[in-house]
């Protein structure tokens, strides 16, 4: 009995030991790349495995990290399903607004590589975590979307897959996506969204730069991932005090087993659903459903 009281607070103290030197929870960061200080908010579930996956979600123009992050809900989908979070900060500007650099028209000209910066963050926090390499996605609303989309197309041998949420495909992120490899993209677009128009804007009237329409956006990459069955269903119209609802249209059995969704909110705005807007899908979860399928061991 005496040495079995022993072994218990040795066990213990072992634990603690191994463990003291991570920091769970909700931690505010910084990196240097080229030159420039960059911000980030990490977030670590307590029942974080080592080679867990990683998720980056990407505010949009003039937003924030740590709005996105209290927006959302994304943490406490981490929390049950056992995934690090990242919420990356954009830089400011020339008229002092947070964004990407995805080749808007105002601001080629700021010599921002933030592609650079993700990718940069995403091996330092797959090293200092030991979180997977293999299991990393990215997902983001709006400005923070056309970032997601600009990955896919310019660094997608970084992500397992990406899910824009009012995104766009703009023309010159377009030309150089020919080329690149598939991977999985799940669109969530509204059709009278005001800001990313559903037809696009081919001819720059809102001063962005050149942008796709949704569904030509969406048929490109169902194209590129070679996808040959197709699925296509009306949800269930959970808030019936709108005049919104969802249809889902999947695309499936592409190569290496890709995925390309697109879910339609009829109606709907610019906004993440579930968290301040449309209330008939709650995205977050969604977009983790999305992912998990696929998760390598």
């Amino acid at each position: 009995m005496m040495r079995k009281q022993y072994l218990i607070p040795i066990f213990i103290l072992l634990i603690i030991s191994c463990n003291k030197n991570i920091e769970y929870g909700i931690i505010k960061q910084n990196i240097t790349v080229d030159d420039k200080e960059r911000e980030y908010i990490l977030y670590l579930p307590e029942n974080l495995h080592e080679n867990s996956p990683l998720v980056f979600v990407c505010h949009g123009y003039s937003d924030n990290a740590e709005n996105m992050m209290n927006d959302i809900g994304m943490n406490k989908i981490a929390d049950e399903k056992g995934f690090a979070v990242c919420y990356p900060q954009g830089l400011k500007d020339n008229d002092g607004y947070t964004f990407w650099e995805v080749g808007y028209a105002f601001t080629q000209n700021l010599e921002i590589d933030d592609v650079k910066f993700i990718t940069t963050l995403a091996a330092k926090l797959q090293e200092d975590y030991k979180l997977s390499k293999a299991n990393t996605f990215v997902t983001g609303m709006s400005n923070g979307a056309d970032m997601s989309i600009m990955l896919a197309c310019k660094a997608p041998e970084y992500f397992k897959a990406i899910a824009p949420v009012c995104g766009s495909l703009m023309k010159s992120v377009y030309n150089s996506c020919n080329t690149s490899l598939p991977i999985p993209v799940f669109m969530t677009n509204g059709t009278a969204d005001e800001t990313t128009w559903w037809e696009g804007d081919i001819d720059n009237n809102q001063g962005y730069g050149a942008y796709l329409p949704t569904l030509e956006t969406f048929n490109f990459f169902v194209e590129k991932n070679q996808c040959r069955d197709i699925l296509i269903d009306t949800l269930q119209n959970l808030n019936v005090n709108d005049s919104s609802y969802v249809i889902s249209e999947k695309h499936t059995n592409g190569v290496s087993g890709n995925q390309v969704w697109l879910y339609t909110v009829v109606n709907g705005g610019h906004d993440w659903p579930g968290a301040y807007g449309n209330m008939d899908i709650n995205s977050s979860t969604e977009i983790w459903n999305f992912f998990s399928i696929f998760v390598s061991k």
